[in-house]
């Protein structure tokens, strides 16, 4: 059994609060668009110099389809990078250091510039800060402050940092793949949660996979008079065809078995999803509706939104849409395809689906183009590990935990499939991620380091 300080460890975090702060307020001044290059290799320069600031090992990799990816360790045992404590337990951090993963809205509605990462009334405010460098940084000093009581980490904290490139991530599985002894851990961390207005700390648990899809007709070489469509085909309407025939007129799925492996919630499960905050009101006022598909009320709007698998229509683009009086027949025509899949759904049986329910509905024409894809993840709300993130989380917060078995969100934890996942977070549900005034409050991000100093404190006594 490991021994260590708990209560030291904890009060390392106020102690240091101040100068772990003006490192998050450093790295946030480094504007780290995902269409800067430089800037992006000088966040991951940056970020490895804080986990070796910090007493760790840390290496910048460059990677096809990436920016750099930082990996880096901070040991848990004899000093020598080889983990001692806790018999050797290892928790992987996955995180992001790219900003404006969303659209970024009026800059000029900001209270300070968004890279000054000025602090007001007690919020940091910075592009970023709330998804994801907040929540990055709090895990390299959660195992700082182990060192900074005069003791060693109880347990091994790796970190992988993406620097996405593109939004869906093409390099990461490969990335995982060459790397998975150091990748190899207990249970992991993942990037981001916050809290919701009561001050409730979200535990998220998985995350839809995606299937993006290009469709393109062409029955044609080139555009011709329309004087000919008695005689030829037209890929305008060649391409409406087959996207009816994938969705039905109230926006379901069409496509035959498309949702035949969906995991279906457990009634323990729907009953935690029902307990999830959902302003049914903002969504419909925002959308300017009066009701959601099927007339859903709030609690079984909470459910569908994290557990229906959907097909969506992103657009369409082909043909002539000038303000003016043309004859031609299209010959090409191209439309986007989002399939966001839930536990239980495999992209590539789904993809054959897609294709098959084409050719069977007289569109074998059509040319399908895969432009992104991830698996989904499940990790069961019952693993001892989400038990113990909850239970740090009690002690940590001083409130109950809202656990989300399943996620409206897209990402990549499929890529680290057969390891307990939990996203927790140092930011708040009304953050303004990616908008403007993005910001995290101070005292959540003290809350947050100590929670996970609370993690590592209990996974070390855990048996394997």
């Amino acid at each position: 059994m490991p021994e260590f300080d708990l209560d030291a460890a904890l009060a390392a975090v106020d102690e240091h609060f101040d100068t772990f702060v003006a490192e998050l307020q450093e790295l946030c001044r480094i504007r780290s668009r995902r269409q800067e290059p430089e800037q992006m290799a000088a966040t991951a320069a940056f970020l490895k110099n804080s986990v070796e600031r910090w007493g760790g090992t840390a290496d910048v990799i460059g990677w096809e389809h990436s920016h750099p990816y930082v990996l880096a360790e901070i040991g848990g045992g004899r000093g020598d990078g080889e983990p001692a404590g806790g018999g050797g337990r290892r928790l992987l951090h996955f995180n992001h250091y790219d900003v404006e993963v969303e659209p970024t809205g009026d800059e000029s509605r900001w209270i300070s510039p968004p890279y000054a990462a000025a602090i007001h009334d007690g919020r940091l405010y910075a592009r970023g800060v709330a998804d994801d460098k907040g929540a990055l940084m709090s895990r390299v000093h959660a195992a700082a402050v182990w060192r900074l009581s005069g003791q060693e980490p109880p347990v091994t904290s790796r970190y992988i940092m993406e620097g996405k490139q593109w939004l869906h991530s093409p390099g990461l599985g490969s990335f995982v793949a060459a790397h998975t002894d150091r990748l190899a851990a207990d249970a992991a961390l993942w990037e981001n949660s916050w809290c919701d207005g009561e001050g409730r700390p979200l535990l998220k648990l998985g995350e839809k996979g995606i299937l993006y899809l290009r469709l393109t007709s062409a029955p044609l070489t080139r555009e011709l008079t329309s004087q000919n469509t008695a005689l030829l085909p037209s890929a305008t309407t060649r391409l409406t065809g087959a996207l009816a025939a994938l969705v039905h007129p109230d926006g379901t799925p069409a496509v035959k078995g498309f949702a035949d492996d969906a995991r279906v919630p457990t009634d323990a499960e729907r009953a935690l999803l029902e307990r999830m905050p959902f302003d049914g009101a903002f969504l419909k006022d925002r959308a300017g509706v009066d009701a959601f598909r099927g007339g859903l009320s709030d609690t079984e709007a909470a459910v569908a939104i994290r557990t229906v698998p959907t097909l969506t229509v992103t657009g369409v683009e082909g043909g002539d849409t000038t303000d003016d009086v043309t004859l031609g027949i299209p010959a090409t025509a191209t439309a986007k395809v989002e399939i966001r899949l839930v536990p239980g759904q495999d992209p590539d049986r789904v993809l054959a689906a897609v294709r098959a329910h084409l050719v069977e509905a007289g569109f074998g024409d059509i040319a399908v183009a895969v432009m992104a894809t991830s698996a989904p993840h499940f990790t069961d709300h019952t693993d001892p590990f989400v038990a113990l993130v909850a239970e740090t989380a009690r002690a940590a917060y001083g409130a109950e935990p809202l656990v989300e078995p399943y996620t409206q969100w897209i990402g990549n934890q499929g890529v680290l499939a057969g390891l307990p996942i939990v996203g927790v977070g140092v930011s708040r549900a009304d953050a303004g991620i990616d908008g403007p005034n993005e910001h995290i409050r101070l005292e959540d991000y003290r809350m947050g380091i100590k929670h996970v100093v609370r993690i590592m404190a209990a996974l070390a006594v855990t048996t394997a």
